[in-house]
């Protein structure tokens, strides 16, 4: 059974983590930079879960965005298996996750995402767009509000919204 006890760098990182995802990098040097910070949250997430520090749901959660802010097919494998673990454990924001997870792998290997959570940034219309594509087949009709995953219109509305405010 999991401690009840958050590991506090662990917070600390996703914090910083989310502070870097609060405006859009247009620039390819700006991007990199981005890349570089992302790799060494990514090392320390790597490390800490090989020492047995990453316990609880929320840390399972923490450690899961961040992965999922990877380059590597298992980064993003183990982002779905952190998101799936902290939603067994009653983390309920882990579940929209576990998806959005599952789509970014599926697509680093060349796959279709199933569940419409990945989209770009176009900077020529300043606007996100769905990445393609989508095999909405292949899940259950209930599947995506289990998840929490919003409609692909509703969360695109969301990010176009959010850059307009910015």
């Amino acid at each position: 059974m999991p401690p009840e006890t958050d590991n506090l760098k662990l917070e600390e990182i996703f914090s910083e983590d989310q502070r870097d995802r609060e405006r859009v990098y247009d620039t390819p040097e700006d991007v990199s930079k981005l890349k570089e910070r992302d790799k060494n949250r990514r090392k320390r997430i790597y490390v800490m879960m090989d020492l047995g520090e990453v316990r609880t749901k929320r840390d399972l959660y923490h450690a899961a965005v961040i992965l999922q802010h990877g380059d590597d097919p298992s980064d993003f494998l183990t982002s779905h298996r952190l998101a799936a673990l902290a939603a067994i454990l009653g983390h309920r924001t882990s579940r929209w996750l576990m998806a959005a997870a599952l789509d970014r792998y599926l697509m680093s290997i060349g796959q279709g995402q199933v569940y419409g959570t990945q989209f770009e940034y176009n900077p020529a219309d300043k606007r996100y767009q769905l990445k393609l594509p989508v095999l909405e087949a292949l899940i259950l009709p209930f599947e995506k509000e289990t998840l929490g995953v919003p409609a692909v219109n509703d969360r695109l509305a969301q990010l176009n919204n959010q850059l307009q405010k910015k």
